[in-house]
């Protein structure tokens, strides 16, 4: 339920004939000019310990012990940033099919890399020479037609006429292993059409989802790969100590992470290698550098495209500098190169030609001449005469377990009881916070008296770098009033004004309502929320994901940086004479009801608090495969540890108002219902009601909130 967004045009006139937004803090005051770019630009600078920095740190190794011992901290970063692995099941291959194709054969395989959890793969099976072959396993990339792709289709060939097996299996979200597919449309949910990368916002949903719970997304993919290596060791064909791994684009980031987690891989061939944010193992001081460094002193050939753009291929190449120094410390420099292939984005005749090139130097002690390169014109297959299922989707043909369903199975596990404090604790870590000591420093930018009450444009320094813009009413009348922090999802405006703040401060009380950082007047440009509702792509890839996944490079969270700015009110509201510091609440609405409990757990100057129109709980995310929450609101793992009830019950016994919660897919959520998801966490220190409108909204909070204040 959203009351909050009205089209307000308004102007207000200020000292010496200037003319300013009515509603607007920042704009015509120097120093804020670029406040859509403040947190983007901060979290640059923060999460560059685990990009920039590790690769000077990688760079800066001189000898094997120093090798080995960066090695052993980036694996156990790595490991942590993947989560436990599940154990390993029966794989249970079915051949469905076989293409006989004279020197080569397709063979349609499916196996289970968790229990009835199908993937789909392409066998390429050579038809001369004689078994055991080399193996090479084949993640794909984010093209919508899996391991059909023609690039795909063209390397198995290639590779299989030359002796080797190839393993091309399709990654969740793509291929038959569409996770959001639907049968009536004959696709994905989430394609919006006119591109095959849809792949990647398959991916982004279902890994903001998965980062709830035990595992990640990435986790899925790499275990998906583990058992496919142990698919190709149960075969009879192939040599089990000849095993590499190649892919380009998202499946060129599958290469490296896989052969950085599993030895088995003896040669990595990682090409256009790069993949959405789900995709990547992510931890604060954990870099892409880092992961290839794992991967020596194997032999590590890494291939770009000039078709690739010049800045992110110029970056990768100083990427495998600093490693390729990890190999010289390790005595194998000539075990690595970096090859720029002429060419588009994909996996070219040159880039296969290469690849077959740097396998035979290990494999076969020879260099292949130009005859042994070159790849005659070859057929390949239609998409459907590859498929392993009788559909063409394992969702139809199989049924079984999605992303989606191992999410809800790993966030059922009932976290460990602990302590009052102990919870606190478990909080803010999982929150990443790191509230600053440092004394608020805060400006008045204007001042206006408008009749029943005074306005004040203020803004506050939450961090060094980091402002947070506000709106103040203070009531005429004089003494120490009760304060509210409000905190609107979608930022301030003459609507807010209007409907919330100024009923409330001509009651009698204080009201600051803030803009936390990356939110309302700071937000990115590009991060209307408005526009991120009319299709799955602007949900999964906007401005806003891109801090949300930022953040977590830099070791912290969205919601828990902003929570740090809720907080960082109260302390300017201690400043401020017209307020009782002892008589302070919160509100909030959507995601800045989230922050508001969050606050207000954490912090006990908030005397009482109020969230309205915000989500339930973490586990409603996990009750359906589908939700419209923002990837922002979610903390990583929190389902070990709490939920949002558990949250709730830090407030207690101050009071707590609970207005209009919503389910996953913001549908109001029924009175009873939700008193008894939080009557078990919280006893009775709290109030859920319903409020059709913002003056039902008003009087709620100055009843719950402000009137036991006085």
């Amino acid at each position: 339920m959203r009351w909050l967004v009205f089209p307000v045009i308004a102007v207000a006139v200020y000292a010496q004939g200037e003319v300013h937004p009515e509603w607007n803090v920042l704009y015509g005051h120097a120093g804020f000019e670029n406040a859509d770019r403040m947190l983007s630009n901060y979290l640059r600078k923060a999460a560059a310990v685990s990009g920039p920095d590790r690769e000077k740190a990688v760079a800066a190794l001189q000898s094997p012990a120093e090798v080995e011992r960066h090695r052993k901290e980036a694996r156990e970063k790595l490991r942590r940033a993947l989560g436990e692995f599940p154990a390993r099941t029966p794989l249970r291959p079915v051949i469905t099919g076989t293409l006989e194709r004279g020197d080569y054969a397709v063979e349609k395989v499916i196996f289970e890399s968790r229990p009835r959890y199908f993937v789909t793969a392409n066998a390429y099976v050579p038809r001369r020479g004689r078994p055991p072959f080399p193996a090479v396993i084949c993640p794909v990339g984010h093209w919508g037609d899996g391991k059909a792709f023609e690039d795909y289709q063209r390397l198995g060939i290639y590779l299989a006429r030359r002796g080797f097996l190839v393993l091309v299996y399709d990654v969740p979200g793509q291929g038959e292993r569409l996770q959001y597919y639907n049968p009536v449309v004959g696709r994905s949910l989430l394609d919006p059409g006119g591109s095959t990368f849809f792949v990647t916002i398959e991916h982004g949903v279902a890994g903001a989802q998965s980062l709830l719970t035990s595992r990640t997304f990435a986790a899925h993919l790499v275990w998906d790969g583990v058992r496919a290596i142990d698919y190709l060791l149960e075969r009879g064909d192939v040599d089990r100590e000849r095993i590499a791994c190649t892919g380009t684009s998202g499946g060129g980031l599958q290469a490296e992470v896989l052969s950085a987690v599993d030895e088995r891989i003896r040669v990595s061939i990682p090409v256009c290698y790069g993949g959405c944010a789900p995709d990547t193992p992510t931890a604060r001081g954990l870099g892409i550098a880092d992961i290839d460094m794992l991967i020596a002193p194997r032999p590590l050939l890494m291939i770009e495209a000039t078709g690739d753009p010049r800045a992110g291929v110029l970056a990768k190449q100083q990427r495998h500098q600093a490693v390729a120094n990890a190999y010289k410390a390790l005595g194998a420099e000539a075990s690595t190169r970096f090859l720029i292939a002429e060419g588009p984005h994909g996996y070219g005749e040159n880039m296969r030609q290469a690849a077959y090139a740097w396998l035979s130097r290990w494999w076969r002690s020879e260099t292949p001449g130009p005859e042994a390169l070159a790849e005659p014109p070859t057929a390949i297959e239609p998409e459907a005469a590859l498929h392993c299922t009788i559909t063409g989707q394992v969702r139809t043909s199989l049924g079984g377990e999605t992303v989606f369903t191992l999410n809800r199975a790993e966030g059922k596990v009932t976290p460990q009881p602990v302590s009052r404090e102990g919870l606190k604790r478990m909080v803010g870590e999982r929150l990443g916070l790191d509230f600053p000591k440092a004394p608020l420093e805060s400006k008045v930018l204007a001042r206006a008296d408008r009749g029943s009450y005074v306005l004040e444009k203020v803004v506050y320094f939450s961090e060094p770098e980091i402002f947070v813009p506000g709106l103040l009413l203070l009531p005429k009348a004089g003494g120490a009033k009760p304060a509210l922090v409000f905190v609107p999802e979608e930022g301030n405006s003459g609507a807010v004004t209007e409907k919330y703040l100024r009923p409330l401060a001509e009651a009698g009380n204080v009201v600051l309502s803030i803009d936390p950082r990356g939110m309302g007047e700071t937000a990115p440009a590009a991060a209307s929320p408005s526009s991120t509702q009319r299709n799955y792509r602007g949900f999964a890839q906007n401005a806003e994901v891109s801090l949300f996944y930022e953040a977590l490079r830099a070791g912290t969270t969205l919601i828990g940086s902003r929570t740090v700015d809720v907080r960082r009110a109260i302390d300017y509201l201690e400043t401020r004479p017209e307020v009782d510091r002892r008589r302070i609440a919160a509100a909030g609405h959507g995601m800045g009801g989230l922050l508001v409990l969050y606050a207000a757990a954490l912090d006990e100057r908030i005397r009482a608090a109020a969230v309205t129109s915000a989500l339930i709980s973490y586990a409603a995310i996990l009750e359906s495969d589908l939700y419209t929450h923002r990837f922002s609101a979610f903390v990583p793992g929190v389902l070990r540890d709490f939920d949002l009830p558990e949250v709730a019950s830090l407030v207690a016994p101050r009071s707590l108002l609970l207005l209009n919660p919503v389910d996953q897919i913001h549908r109001p959520v029924d009175v009873e219902e939700a008193a008894a998801v939080y009557r078990a966490a919280t006893g009775s220190h709290f109030r859920i009601a319903t409020a059709a409108s913002p003056d039902e909204m008003v009087r709620a909070y100055k009843k719950q909130l402000l009137e036991p204040l006085r």
